[in-house]
Parts: C-alpha cells; sequence; structure tokens
C-alpha cells in the first residue's frame, strides 16, 4: 500500500545503534549487510583495535577489500564479516520463518560477488537463529549478481 513491501534493509537489527540510516531510521540492516554497511562496520571494527590489518593498508576501503581480505584469512575481516554475517544471517532467519517460506534465499547486489565465503557467513547465523523446518534451506547467489534489474527492465520492455 505505501511501497514499503520487500524493504528488509530496513528491519531494525540493532535497537542500541545511535548512527542514522539513510532512512532516518537507527539499526537498520542496510547498516551492517550493504557494501557501504560493511565499511562502516569495517572502520568500527578498526577504531576499536589496534589488531594488525591489512584493511588498514587502505586509504579508501571498501567492501570488497574487506571480502578479500577475509577470504585472504585476516583476522579482523574475519570479525568484521562474522558481525555481518550474524546481522544478515539472523534477519533471514526471522523473514523465512514469518513470512516467506522460501524454497531459497538468493543473494545478489554488489556483495555478492564475494561468492560463497559470503554465504556461508551468513549461513552460519541463519543455521542458528532459524526455526527448524526452515533450517536447511539453502542460501545461494543470485546469478545474475547485481544486474538482476537491468535483466528485470529489459524484458519489462520486451
Amino acid at each position: 500500500q505505501h511501497g514499503a513491501g520487500g524493504e528488509i534493509g530496513h528491519i531494525c537489527v540493532n535497537r542500541e545503534e545511535e548512527d542514522a540510516c539513510g532512512c532516518g531510521l537507527h539499526g537498520c540492516l542496510e547498516q551492517y549487510a550493504s557494501a557501504t554497511g560493511i565499511v562502516r562496520v569495517a572502520k568500527r571494527v578498526m577504531e576499536a583495535t589496534d589488531e594488525e590489518s591489512v584493511l588498514r593498508g587502505f586509504s579508501r576501503l571498501s567492501a570488497k577489500n574487506v571480502l578479500d581480505a577475509y577470504k585472504e584469512g585476516d583476522k579482523l575481516a574475519a570479525k568484521v564479516m562474522d558481525e555481518v554475517g550474524e546481522k544478515l544471517g539472523s534477519a533471514l532467519a526471522v523473514f523465512a520463518c514469518v513470512v516467506t517460506d522460501p524454497e531459497a534465499i538468493v543473494i545478489g547486489g554488489g556483495v555478492s560477488k564475494a561468492g560463497q565465503s559470503l554465504i556461508d557467513c551468513i549461513q552460519k547465523y541463519y543455521k542458528k537463529y532459524a526455526f527448524s523446518a526452515c533450517k536447511e534451506t539453502p542460501i545461494i547467489l543470485a546469478k545474475l549478481g547485481n544486474d538482476a534489474g537491468i535483466y528485470g527492465s529489459a524484458r519489462m520492455v520486451i
């Protein structure tokens, strides 16, 4: 009715969050699980510790830097991705149980380029929090990646 259906990026996953999301609310999933959210989490984790990390060597940190460092075994990047995975995995578990009972959960967008390592972060917490009937729902990468919207738009025109 109001154009807000399916906006899972704006569910609150951290009621203690002080920084506002782009939507004006606080603690939205998007603040943690989007490309900009991953960078935001990484900066917070780096500020909280003096632990060595390749992430400290970037003048302009990106989600790709964080995800690449995570794949290479960087411990600080692993902390970042554990937080991201916990927020996204638990949110998806709620949606699977309460709203959709999906056959599969498809992860798309720019961060999906991280591949299976991202899925593993999410799945760890999804399985922890999911209702027993939904626990084995596969989490997969979108085959069209970040281009799904372009293909959908083209299909509507055709």
